[in-house]
């Protein structure tokens, strides 16, 4: 499971820590030999995103032969 926050700023003088964006999901990764690492990641957004539609919708990710270091 993870929790995150974040956001980008064009100046330095417009950050604003309380200003971040917030989601939540859970995610499972697997290893197998002929591929690599398998990651399957499913996250929600708590907070409204301008432009994007599916900010409160969870949206699936998944990734191939990502490392972890």
């Amino acid at each position: 499971s993870f929790l995150e926050a974040g956001n980008t700023w064009l100046k330095f003088s417009e950050f604003d820590p309380f200003e971040v964006k917030r989601s939540a999901g859970l995610g499972v990764r697997i290893y197998l030999p002929m591929f690599g690492l398998l990651g399957l990641d499913y996250g929600v957004g708590f907070d409204e995103i301008p432009g994007f539609q599916s900010a409160y919708h969870g949206q699936f990710h998944f990734s191939i032969n990502s490392s972890i270091d």
